[in-house]
């Protein structure tokens, strides 16, 4: 799980910073002139110049969907092993005997895998605008990010992605068996983010803060309505004692 933090906050833009400016950096990576023709209509500083565009669309657009992936891939994990995984080892059954209500321990469960996997991503980009604001300040002279969209996405969606991730695993986990299983459910999760990145590449849709907050909106209704019915719906014995 550390590894792939590593890349992207540190390896990826490392390795961009070694291109800098000269026209290998646009080559190198597809669709990037198609997503600059739109970018270009966007609002940007004004210290950007037409030569340090494209390192500037890169670190502050393009990265920020795999950010996105980095905390569902990891509370992913945790959320279908420590659930699931203590049904395989039949470690689950005190839960029986709680006076507990199913919201109280669905919420726990949740936020026990969400925080780890919320903590590791803030701490990943941190190293990753470090590197950034350190590496990029020969070509772009100022601070760059944390701007607006990123500390939104981080802060605001990441978590409710992680939720909204978890609260998935949980309520299909009745119905599964093992938590490799449960592992594939978070794909309905990251598929769309999968598809806002390569959206982001061509230029079809660029997550700017009025997308952003329109996304915040939208994201925080479906995980409410998400644990809302989870809650509601799991029941607890007949996820215990379903083998």
């Amino acid at each position: 799980m550390i590894i792939v933090p590593i890349i992207f906050s540190i390896v990826f833009p490392v390795l961009i910073f070694l291109l800098g400016t000269n026209k290998e950096i646009s080559a190198s990576i597809s669709g990037l002139q198609m997503f600059l023709e739109h970018f270009k209509i966007l609002d940007y500083p004004k210290f950007i110049t037409t030569d340090t565009l494209p390192l500037y669309a890169i670190f502050t657009y393009f990265f920020l969907p795999l950010f996105m992936l980095i905390p569902i891939m990891i509370s992913t994990v945790l959320a279908s092993s420590s659930f699931i995984g203590e049904k395989e080892k039949k470690t689950l059954e005190g839960l029986l005997y709680t006076p507990l209500s199913p919201k109280v321990l669905i919420l726990g469960k949740a936020l026990a895998s969400a925080i780890s996997a919320v903590l590791l991503t803030i701490m990943s980009v941190t190293v990753y605008a470090v590197i950034v604001n350190v590496l990029g300040w020969r070509y772009f002279g100022h601070i760059i990010l944390p701007n607006l969209t990123w500390v939104l996405v981080i802060f605001i969606i990441s978590p409710l992605l992680v939720l909204l991730s978890i609260l998935l695993v949980i309520g299909s986990s009745q119905y599964l068996k093992s938590s490799k299983s449960a592992q594939g459910v978070a794909m309905i999760i990251i598929a769309p983010i999968l598809g806002m990145l390569i959206s982001q590449s061509t230029g079809v849709l660029i997550l700017g803060l009025t997308e952003t907050l329109i996304f915040v909106v939208v994201l925080l209704l479906l995980t409410t309505a998400t644990f809302i019915y989870v809650a509601k719906k799991f029941d607890f014995e007949k996820f215990i004692l379903n083998n």
